[in-house]
């Protein structure tokens, strides 16, 4: 039997974030079948939401209280330790049955089709994740950040659910800026943590929590999929918050129905591409056209 379907969020702190997931929440409500899910969202800023979305039976706020979350940040401090254990926390409250169907998104990211494929994996009892990056041995050379993390885990062993060990050079390493899963998965969430907890001591790079939450999905011998195409994640567009304040400047006091229709004016799936086309160019051009200020340039907005 199938169970529930729940999309999840975490958003909190500044009005961007808050601005960027009521976004994504528009997304997907205009879907033809966004009613059949459950929308839940963990959060500081409730007020703001219900002033960017309105109240709907489908959207239950649960208020992230300041202590919670510096409990969740842990003892080192680190932001991206809130994220598994609010997944976690929101199912729980949710009352989360094995066969329920949980899909978390960052808040920087669009339901640009249908999520049918996403949940019938889900249901499937697979985990589905945004993009795999490459393995932990092929990525070393990328950034610095990848080979420090590389040598951490050369010269490191970790407990991994219970046991000691070293992370296999062969793992990969997910974004986990999507994320599905079902009920019965929810303890991979207190291994990330304890996983996290273990690793930042040695490897310091913010990338962390999706390493341990790779480490810990391939350790389990889940199988694991890509989802690059029903669900967008803008997170090298940082630039789209500006037009995000202006799209609820624009038309936030409109009822939801208008506001709805008004949506695909800011789609950053086609706002990014003059990014996109301009950090495809070699560096040398890139460097050239910067320093007689020629970077790219933004599409003009449908109302100017």
């Amino acid at each position: 039997m199938t169970g529930r379907r729940f999309v999840l969020y975490v958003a909190h702190g500044a009005d961007c974030f808050v601005q960027e997931a009521a976004y994504s929440i528009l997304s997907l409500w205009r879907q033809t079948e966004a009613p059949l899910c459950e929308v839940v969202v963990v959060t500081d800023r409730p007020e703001l939401f219900r002033q960017l979305l309105d109240d709907r039976p489908s959207l239950h706020l649960l208020s992230l209280s300041p202590a919670q979350r510096d409990t969740w940040r842990g003892a080192q401090g680190y932001i991206h330790r809130i994220k598994p254990l609010a997944i976690q926390w929101a199912a729980q409250q949710m009352q989360a049955q094995p066969d329920d169907a949980f899909l978390y998104v960052d808040s920087d990211t669009v339901f640009s089709h249908s999520p049918a494929k996403v949940w019938a994996q889900i249901e499937a009892g697979d985990v589905v994740l945004n993009e795999r990056e490459g393995s932990l041995g092929e990525l070393r050379r990328n950034t610095r950040s990848h080979r420090r993390l590389f040598e951490a885990c050369q010269a490191h062993r970790f407990q991994v659910r219970g046991r000691e060990m070293q992370v296999p050079l062969s793992t990969g390493l997910w974004n986990s800026g999507v994320l599905g899963f079902q009920g019965r998965w929810l303890p991979v969430f207190d291994e990330t943590a304890q996983l996290i907890d273990q690793m930042l001591p040695v490897v310091q790079v913010h990338t962390v929590e999706q390493v341990a939450l790779s480490v810990v999905l391939q350790d389990r011998g889940l199988r694991l999929h890509e989802c690059l195409t029903d669900v967008f994640h803008y997170h090298v567009f940082k630039e789209f918050r500006d037009d995000l304040a202006l799209f609820f400047a624009r038309y936030g006091a409109l009822p939801l129905a208008e506001r709805l229709q008004h949506w695909p004016e800011i789609d950053p799936v086609r706002r990014i591409q003059p990014k996109l086309a301009f950090n495809a160019l070699p560096k040398w051009r890139r460097q050239w056209r910067k320093l007689w200020g020629q970077r790219w340039q933004p599409l003009p907005y449908p109302w100017s």
